[in-house]
């Protein structure tokens, strides 16, 4: 049982399962909605003054949705250290490919002397 003006666990439970195919656009919105409000009110009102299975079920939305935040944080970094390192090799084939083409046209391949075994 879920307190005065909170979504009730098996309403929350039954959105979780049923399947975003099998749900219309209002179905959907709604769901937001009412979501988005017992979120807000979960937040503002004092343990005090929940019901201890509200209480449970808060905290657990909590770290629930603490956890959610922290694996997306953690993509964007690991996205932005991958595209840095993406970056990095890319210069490094550049640069390669430069020194390859001076020695191979004859040139210092930007180590001031020619290939060493090459005249």
């Amino acid at each position: 049982m879920s307190d005065l003006g909170r979504k009730s666990y098996t309403d929350k439970v039954t959105e979780k399962i049923t399947p975003d195919s099998q749900k219309s656009t209002l179905d959907k919105a709604k769901e937001d909605i009412t979501g988005t409000l017992d979120k807000g009110v979960a937040a503002v009102t004092p343990d005090s003054q929940k019901s201890f299975g509200q209480s449970v079920a808060d905290h657990a939305q909590a770290g629930h949705d603490d956890a959610k935040a922290d694996v997306k944080q953690n993509q964007e970094t690991l996205s932005d250290t991958a595209a840095s390192y993406v970056e990095a090799a890319k210069d490094q084939v550049r640069n390669a490919a430069e020194y390859v083409s001076n020695a191979v046209s004859g040139g210092n391949g930007g180590s001031g002397a020619a290939p060493s075994g090459t005249k």
